[in-house]
């Protein structure tokens, strides 16, 4: 059943006045299932543009290996999300970020077309992809908070799903056919059939998004905010940095550098970036006391995001479960592909259509029916049935590996759409609680550092799994990987936000 909004009042479309969204729709407003899929459309389309189709449009232009290489660049914003979350929480309201940022995504897209054919070189592409970049990141954010904003709880654990299913289809939308339709008219009309997109987006979310939460301070106090002296300081010195890191071309030095550190040389930026963050908040957690006399009385937005979320009950034991929720997930898909060819002899047409495929859809099919009976039970009674359901099919690769299953077709079709089953449960445990991580007056910023965190698992996992499965073998170490598992399960007994 859709959700509904309650509007006290008459609202028109330029207004930015609340109305709560709880069970079903208000009169003019899109039905939840409606909106969810298409602000997670909107999400996952600028993503896949920014990083994937990028690297496939510098290749066409002749850009050398090493310029195709930095595009992976254009995905820090992602990793750096948690600095300026807070912003959206503070000023004017999500509805309105998600909005104006669609609108400027698609003036983006039409600048790109402009530029497709590569007469002005790649420098303005490459300003372009950054700004979308940005743009994209902040949307994220936005999407993310609205959903916060816009459904109750039970909402909230009903659609899980629908996002994921919504996300993932953007990202075919624009890798596949998306990539058929520039081969067949060429970059240019490519992009401006993408712009076109968001366009459409932009109309449906204008005029039928509901209006859930009134802005704390107005997008005007913002802007007179960014031309203060300090930030305009702070943002000259962040340039000069920039500029002096290139002129003495400091990456490939600085990446030289981390490459020569033991085990962890061979991480990503990205990566880099979430082990300091949660340094970084592991550091805060132990100062706590001082920040809370620090802030009293001032007027500091940013940190207060960052310490609110540090004083919720049992933070400690929240920060590890977030951390390793995934992590025996992490192990598995790391070593998946590998172990399929290198042991099982399977062929890339055949593992593309069991993940890609059927493991596509049992993960998003798994994924809308657990954050269902969540909705309608609760998270207690499928806690349990959900996180083993994740975890010990992992156990179903030791069996593959030993031969126990035959190495047939049929047994690794099978047991990849299970795994992805279970997967998919596991998701829809995992996203709820992550939403009951996030704080009512800091939604947006919380969720965001919640999400950096996650991204700890995976890299930990990238550090190790290739060695560790050349130093056991596979069948040794898909059963790690269920071990893996069992700190993450032994915090469900003492975890908050599990009960609510």
């Amino acid at each position: 059943m859709a959700m509904s909004v309650e509007v006290q009042g008459p609202v028109t479309p330029s207004e930015d006045k609340p109305d709560r969204a709880v069970a079903g729709t208000a009169e003019g407003a899109l039905p939840a299932r409606v909106w969810v899929t298409s602000t997670y459309f909107a999400e996952g389309f600028p993503y896949t543009v920014v990083n994937n189709l990028a690297e496939v449009l510098f290749k066409h232009l002749g850009a050398t290996y090493a310029a195709i290489g930095y595009t992976a660049l254009l995905h820090l914003p992602w990793n750096l999300k948690f600095l300026w979350g807070p912003l959206l929480d503070r000023y004017g309201t999500k509805r309105r970020w998600m909005v104006g940022i669609e609108a400027l995504i698609a003036i983006g897209l039409v600048l790109a077309a402009f530029f497709a054919d590569g007469s002005f070189g790649l420098a303005p592409l490459w300003a372009i992809f950054g700004g979308l970049a940005l743009l994209a990141t902040t949307h994220d954010i936005a999407v993310d908070g609205f959903y916060l904003e816009a459904l109750d709880d039970a909402g909230q654990s009903r659609f899980v799903g629908w996002r994921a299913m919504a996300y993932r289809l953007a990202i075919i939308a624009v890798g596949g056919i998306g990539l058929v339709v520039v081969d067949k008219v060429g970059w240019r009309l490519g992009l401006l059939a993408m712009a076109g997109v968001m366009i459409v987006l932009w109309g449906l979310h204008r005029w039928g998004l509901p209006r859930a939460e009134a802005p704390q301070r107005s997008m005007r106090e913002l802007a007179r905010a960014a031309v203060r002296p300090r930030v305009l300081t702070v943002g000259l010195l962040v340039a000069t940095f920039v500029a002096a890191g290139r002129g003495l071309d400091l990456v490939p030095k600085v990446k030289a550098a981390a490459a020569a550190i033991p085990l962890v040389g061979g991480l990503s930026f990205g990566s880099w970036i979430s082990l300091v963050f949660l340094v970084a908040v592991l550091g805060l957690l132990a100062g706590l006391q001082p920040l809370r006399r620090w802030l009293s009385g001032r007027d500091a937005p940013f940190a207060r995001a960052y310490v609110s979320f540090l004083e919720q009950p049992r933070v400690g034991a929240l920060l590890l479960l977030v951390l390793s929720f995934r992590t025996g997930e992490s192990f598995l898909m790391k070593m998946k592909w590998p172990f399929f060819q290198d042991v099982m002899g399977v062929g890339l047409d055949v593992y593309g259509a069991a993940n890609g495929t059927f493991g596509l859809g049992a993960s998003v099919g798994a994924t809308m029916l657990g954050g269902a009976l969540i909705a309608r039970h609760g998270l207690k009674r499928w806690l349990w049935p959900f996180v083993l359901g994740q975890n010990l099919l992992n156990l179903s690769y030791v069996a593959l590996a030993e031969g126990l299953l035959g190495n047939s077709t049929a047994a690794v079709v099978s047991v990849i759409t299970l795994e992805r089953i279970g997967e998919g449960l596991g998701t829809a445990v995992f996203m709820v609680y992550l939403m009951r991580c996030c704080r009512p007056e800091h939604k947006a910023a919380h969720m965001a550092i919640v999400t950096a965190l996650m991204s700890v698992g995976f890299t930990v996992a990238g550090v190790v799994s290739g060695e560790l499965a050349t130093a056991v073998g596979f069948s040794a170490y898909f059963g790690l990987s269920f071990i893996a598992t069992l700190p993450m399960m032994a915090l469900l007994f003492v975890a908050p936000h599990l009960e609510r």
